[in-house]
């Protein structure tokens, strides 16, 4: 087992974890004439990975690398400004649903470009997923850095304390563990603020068999029958059959972490925040938990989200090789375990999983078992004015049918709002 005591986990609410790595090169400071300023989003542990590894990049290469933080809040406005100014750092973290609109904007150099393509990691180590959200209009826009998918994870003594066992197959075996569930506390939880409940509703549309947009992503289609199918579900688990309770409409990740943490619940879909969370709790382990994909929707279809943080190096740099160098660094096993771990998400380069940072079956288990269901949001221009709609729109919905304003055909009018303005966006 690994020394548990190097854990941290990050607590985020945006669409993907709150990093922004930044590097611009300066006057010199390091023994080669190089100087690399970085700037990233501000977390716990984030100062003391970045003293350690700059300090062994510096060691190793005469690659001077400086560092700040700046908050999740200002991050995307942050990088538009540099984009737009052309005077912004050369080295950056990208937020996946942010690559449309800065690509657009000429915000990334192509990584397989003959500047910086012998210098970067080898992309075949990816997973098709993660190259996927990485190449963007043909260009691979950025490495992928870290990643997380959402999976069924439950407690498993207490699980059985309230007379159920294993894991629900699907949506009725879902409702029936929890309606016979017979504990001191809840059977299952997920969070229902911030930017949650767009991303459940995705989750229960991708198992209902449906998608967000068309094939060719010109069009909505989340307000077709399997959307509604989908909302009116997720609705359901509060008014109908009583699995979520009320007070769950306003928790964010923390609340959650607390709550799995604190046997508040058993299970719920999350990502590795509320496992990380429980193993730091005095007196568990790891080994209580047990994890697999969600359950699947009525015809069988299953779904899950993920999100991914990407490096990429903008193209004004004027040391595209040295700020490679830097992205092969934090991309090695080693390193690349260490951020994930300490940020709550899964390394993207397969040979993390070897490190002590991932030795638990449990970590296997969500790459080997979760991501092969897992999906991420369309990567289209204007898609953070679709997510920010249809995030409101089903909460207006969830909201309504916790204090009981639900009625018939709300669901299909909350969609078809949403879709009109996804419409008119794209």
């Amino acid at each position: 087992m690994r020394n548990h005591t190097r854990r941290k986990v990050l607590t985020t609410t945006g669409a993907a974890t709150a990093f922004s790595l930044a590097g611009c090169i300066g006057d010199s400071d390091g023994s080669n004439g190089t100087t690399i300023e970085t700037r990233y989003m501000d977390a716990p542990g984030i100062e003391d990975y970045f003293e350690e590894h700059t300090a062994a990049f510096e060691e190793e290469t005469g690659i001077h690398v400086e560092f700040e933080t700046v908050g999740w809040g200002e991050a995307q406005d942050t990088l538009m400004s540099d984009i737009t100014s052309r005077t912004g750092p050369d080295v950056q973290e990208i937020a996946s649903t942010w690559i449309p609109e800065q690509y657009d904007a000429n915000g990334w150099m192509d990584l397989e470009s003959d500047e910086v393509v012998d210098h970067i990691p080898d992309t075949g180590m990816f997973e098709d997923g993660a190259m996927d959200v990485a190449t963007f209009q043909d260009t691979l826009v950025g490495i992928p850095w870290f990643w997380g998918p959402r999976a069924w994870q439950q407690v498993d003594e207490e699980v059985e304390a309230g007379d159920v066992a294993g894991h629900p197959e699907d949506w009725d075996g879902l409702v029936d563990q929890a309606q016979a569930y017979d504990g001191d506390n809840h059977l299952f939880a997920l969070m229902g603020s911030d930017y949650e409940p767009m991303r459940n509703f995705a989750m229960f549309l991708w198992q209902s068999g449906g998608q967000l947009l068309t094939d060719d992503n010109s069009e909505p289609a989340f307000h077709n029958e399997a959307g509604v199918q989908a909302l009116q579900f997720y609705a359901d688990l509060y008014a109908e059959y009583d699995v979520l309770d009320s007070e769950t409409v306003e928790w964010a990740a923390a609340d959650i972490n607390g709550a799995f943490a604190g046997g508040q619940m058993a299970s719920t879909i999350d990502a590795l925040g509320t496992v990380g969370a429980y193993e730091e709790e005095d007196g568990q382990s790891l080994d209580d938990l047990s994890i697999s994909a969600p359950p699947v929707g009525p015809d069988g279809d299953g779904g899950t989200f993920f999100g991914m943080e990407l490096l990429g190096i903008h193209p004004w740099t004027d040391e595209p090789e040295a700020a490679a160098q830097w992205i092969e660094y934090l991309l090695r096993a080693e390193p690349n375990a260490e951020i994930s771990s300490t940020v709550g998400f899964l390394p993207t380069n397969p040979d993390g999983f070897d490190t002590e940072y991932f030795e638990h079956d449990v970590y296997q288990t969500f790459n080997d078992d979760v991501f092969p269901v897992a999906q991420t949001y369309p990567q289209v221009l204007g898609w953070g004015e679709i997510e920010g709609e249809l995030n409101r729109s089903v909460a207006e919905v969830i909201q309504n049918a916790v204090t009981g304003d639900l009625e018939e055909g709300d669901v299909q009018n909350a969609l078809d709002d949403a879709a009109e303005v996804a419409h008119q966006t794209l």
